[in-house]
């Protein structure tokens, strides 16, 4: 190509240029002005010989009078679609007023369009005066002809980069343009994999009950230009006027809130606006910080705590500590709104947590409603699917397997485009990845997804959400919290302890509707079910459809049995048969091997294979492990027990069970060669409460006569079914009430009793106030304080204040006495004879006016043999002759 034929690419190019521009602006479009800025940098370092031409917004946000400089020629530009008189007497000005002749001594007026024929207005001539470098109208305003004019001194060779170049910048529009007008399209292919997840269970967005703290974290991340304003709403409630209070009364100086109320009402609607408002936002915050944080108990490492300037006065030791809790709050917030702001800049959000506790549901959920609301543009990758693909190159090529996706041959040149899509709409550009721990191949696919996150965390506005299982993660991928992007990681560590008890509540009844499920559910049974939530998606799979009645308690022994049993019935007939024992050669090989991590089926057999298969399928009750490296176990699947009490249960299914012929030695041997192991106090549990159900004497026998029996029975008696206890069960449980020496077991086996009011059954309520009724005042304030104590409390009284809290709940309820068992409240009478005067009076109060009630009168009929004076000196407050209403 010779000299003519590149000058007249270029002169093709720049008529482009000024097209685009022209219509754009014509409809409102002004985006493409600043677009242009940088696009022309590279044609004016060569057009002008300024090499390090640079874009000033980059050194300096809202940099004034010129876009484009180069420090070391001191060529500068301003790049503008309206060059009138007005405008280039205005850029001049301010290109004086803010002394830019210390960098500059040479300023271009680059018209886009076109400029004016003459500039003699008396104001222009003026700031031209006022200069103290040399302007020329003719010389320095110029417009695409002249740029073009410019390129024609140049060598051919330095033409030939011109037109590469502008060649090369225009076909990348092309195909940004191409990809937003099919981007609907690219999107589409990836959400419908969310109809996927429903099928499969994986997602079920009528049980899925947010995590609300996570939810307003992942919210401020991916969509930080709506829901900065809780930033705002954080720092407008600010108000040192608690604090000064306190100070003036010890007559010490006030603090004073310098934060500008205007900057907090701003309203920036571009990144780049935003991105100069989190700045001068966190330099604020910080310099209000560094005012309160001396005075708070949350003061850095080595920081100088606040001193008086009167000194230790008496006014000032008055207010000190009413002072420092009032500042610690004040900092709290503060350190909450940097906390916001540093959230914003993450690029990576990372959920790590262990399996059903509801990963997929959550990402899901911000998919299909989160970022579909509010028009985010999302890419949903399910990891599980990347095993299709080429390792090393999965994540490329997921992306590239979409008939809407562009050409192009390297990941940033997708990143590229992402981050063009998120600055056009000023929404992040979300790519969700799913389950990386179900990658094959761990070790290949965590160098690529370090490689993947270190390319997206170069592009302003492109963000990624990872989720993966704990255990996976700390093995195979902790490693990227070392990398240097690690620094723009948000890391969630357990969704369920970041849900509400109202959020447990909603989930419960929404697993309930979706699996429809009727029946009546205990308070224990409740809480059992809410504390952990793979225990209720296996409760729902047993029962779906069902009306299971009154439900007092779960147990879990039964329910393991009933799902297994209700799970391998859904197999094939072939693979009925061979289930059962399937899962009896993996906890043997676990046992043989001492390994109940993971286990290889490698030389399972074809069917035991594929009664595994369909047991991880489901991802309940096993679940792929992470393999043995090497070339020797490619291919290999390594598995494990998804709950771990459920392969305690199997194994003890197994020693108890699993020998038709009543051999007993496995067991034995077991409850000798397990004691020291992570298992043992699962197995023991499951074959004693399998072997009490079954009535298998010489198991019971064994297990009984373990050194540890005492221990073990105090942790698992709530655990035995009403149907098997007996009464050598009662006087264990008494025995355990009885040895103050044991204070753990002591307190297991009241909480136990509590809970149970169906005096029908062996092992209930009325063994604990008979034990408390039998009690000296002496024995009974230490048995009681046992009662509430917790092993590592700090202060002496501790015990009380739960007490208290205790008291306070009843009192708050709504019901207050009339909702408890007469058997409930005669132990309530017991703990609450310990309080201190004003709630013991708050006790007594209620009982007065209460003492219509059966369950009342019962409960005071009950206690009354209480040998303790402080009981006797509750009950005579409850029934002295006080009028009540007073």
């Amino acid at each position: 190509m010779n000299r003519d034929d590149h000058l007249n690419n270029i002169a093709k190019h720049f008529g482009r240029l000024t097209h685009e521009i022209r219509a754009l602006n014509a409809i409102g479009r002004f985006d493409i002005n600043s677009v242009a800025e940088d696009f022309l940098i590279p044609v004016l370092k060569v057009a002008f010989t300024c090499p390090d031409l640079r874009n000033q917004n980059e050194i300096l946000m809202n940099f004034p009078a010129v876009d484009l400089g180069c420090r070391t020629t001191r060529i500068s530009f301003q790049v503008t679609t309206d060059a009138s008189s007005g405008k280039v007497e205005k850029t001049l000005k301010k290109f004086h007023e803010h002394d830019l002749d210390k960098l500059f001594n040479c300023v271009y007026i680059l018209a886009l369009t076109e400029k004016q024929s003459a500039y003699k207005a008396g104001a222009l001539a003026c700031s031209i005066a006022d200069l103290t470098i040399p302007f020329n109208p003719t010389e320095h305003i110029i417009d695409v002809t002249d740029l073009l004019s410019q390129t024609r001194r140049l060598d051919t060779s330095d033409l030939e980069r011109i037109d590469a170049y502008l060649a090369s910048g225009w076909a990348e529009r092309d195909r940004n343009v191409r990809f937003r007008e099919q981007l609907d399209k690219f999107l589409k292919f990836s959400t419908n994999k969310i109809e996927l997840e429903k099928r499969s269970r994986k997602y079920i967005p009528s049980i899925f009950v947010e995590t609300h703290s996570t939810k307003e974290e992942v919210r401020l991340f991916a969509n930080p230009l709506f829901f900065y304003r809780k930033i705002q709403d954080n720092l407008l409630r600010l108000d040192y006027s608690h604090l000064n209070s306190r100070m003036r009364i010890a007559r010490e100086p006030e603090f004073v809130l310098d934060l500008d109320q205007a900057l907090l009402t701003e309203t920036p609607s571009t990144f780049a606006e935003l991105k100069d408002w989190l700045d001068r936002v966190g330099e604020a915050v910080a310099r209000e910080l560094a005012k309160v944080r001396p005075l708070s108990w949350r003061r850095d490492e080595g920081e100088e705590p606040y001193q008086p300037v009167n000194g230790n006065t008496p006014e000032w030791e008055i207010v000190r500590f009413p002072a420092e809790s009032v500042a610690s709050g004040l900092t709290s917030r503060l350190q909450d709104a940097l906390g916001l702001i540093g959230l914003i800049r993450k690029k990576i959000f990372l959920v790590t947590s262990m399996a059903g506790q509801g990963k997929t549901n959550f990402v899901c959920d911000l998919v299909e409603n989160q970022f579909r609301s509010f028009a985010i543009p999302c890419l949903f990758i399910p990891a599980r699917e990347l095993n299709s693909y080429t390792p090393g190159k999965r994540l490329f090529e997921y992306i590239s397997n979409n008939r809407y996706s562009p050409d192009v041959t390297k990941i940033h040149e997708y990143l590229d485009l992402f981050n063009n899509v998120a600055l056009a709409t000023n929404k992040p550009f979300l790519i969700v990845i799913d389950g990386i721990n179900e990658v094959a191949d761990l070790n290949a696919f965590s160098d690529e997804l370090k490689a993947f996150c270190n390319a997206a965390c170069q592009y302003d506005w492109v963000k990624v959400i990872i989720t993966c299982r704990s255990e996976f993660f700390d093995e195979k991928y902790a490693s990227i919290l070392d990398e240097p992007f690690a620094a723009h990681i948000h890391r969630i560590n357990d969704l369920r302890l970041k849900m509400t008890e109202r959020s447990k509540n909603r989930l419960l009844t929404s697993y309930f509707s979706y699996f429809s499920i009727k029946g009546q559910f205990s308070k224990l049974a409740k809480n059992f079910l809410k504390s952990d939530l793979l225990l209720l998606r296996i409760f729902c799979e047993r029962y779906e459809g069902s009306n299971v009645g009154y439900v007092a308690d779960i147990y879990k022994g039964d329910l393991f049995e009933q799902y297994l049993l209700k799970k391998i019935k859904s197999f094939p007939q072939h693979l009925q048969v061979k289930a059962l024992p399937t899962l009896y050669r993996i906890v043997t090989e676990m046992l043989d091997t001492d390994d109940f991590a993971k286990l290889s089926v490698r030389s399972f057999t074809a069917e035991e294979q594929k009664v595994v298969r369909r047991f991880v399928e489901d991802d309940v009750i096993l679940r792929q492990e992470i393999g043995a490296e090497g070339l020797s176990t490619l291919g290999d699947l390594a598995i494990s027990f998804t709950y771990d009490e459920l392969r305690d249960f199997v194994i003890a299914y197994k020693l108890v069970l699993g020998d038709a012929t009543g051999d007993t030695r496995a067991l034995k041997a077991a409850l000798v060669t397990l004691p020291g192991r992570p298992i043992y106090e699962g197995v023991y549990r499951y074959v004693y409460l399998l072997a009490r159900k079954s009535n298998y004497a010489a198991a019971i026998a064994a297990c009984e006569s373990s050194s540890d029996f005492v221990e073990h029975f105090s942790l698992n008696v709530h655990l035995l079914p009403p149907s098997v206890q007996t009464r050598d069960d009662v006087e264990r449980v008494k025995a355990l009430l009885a040895d103050s020496s044991a204070p753990e077991r002591l307190r297991r086996a009241a909480g136990f009793l509590v809970h149970r009011q169906d005096t029908t059954e062996a092992l209930n309520i009325s063994i604990l106030r008979d034990h408390l009724n039998g009690l000296e005042t002496a024995d009974h304030a230490k048995f009681v304080g046992a009662m509430f104590a917790r092993r590592y409390d700090y202060e002496r009284n501790e015990w009380q204040q739960r007490l208290h809290g205790l008291i306070h709940d009843v009192a708050e309820a709504e019901e207050k006495l009339a909702r408890y068992d007469p058997e409930w409240l005669a132990f309530f009478l017991h703990v609450s004879s310990l309080a201190n005067w004003s709630e013991r009076e708050r006790v007594s109060t209620m009982f007065r006016k209460a003492m219509d009630a059966t369950n009342c009168r019962d409960a005071v009929e009950m206690v009354r043999p209480a040998r303790t004076e402080t009981m006797r000196v509750l009950l005579a407050d409850i029934e002295s002759v006080e009028d009540v209403g007073q």
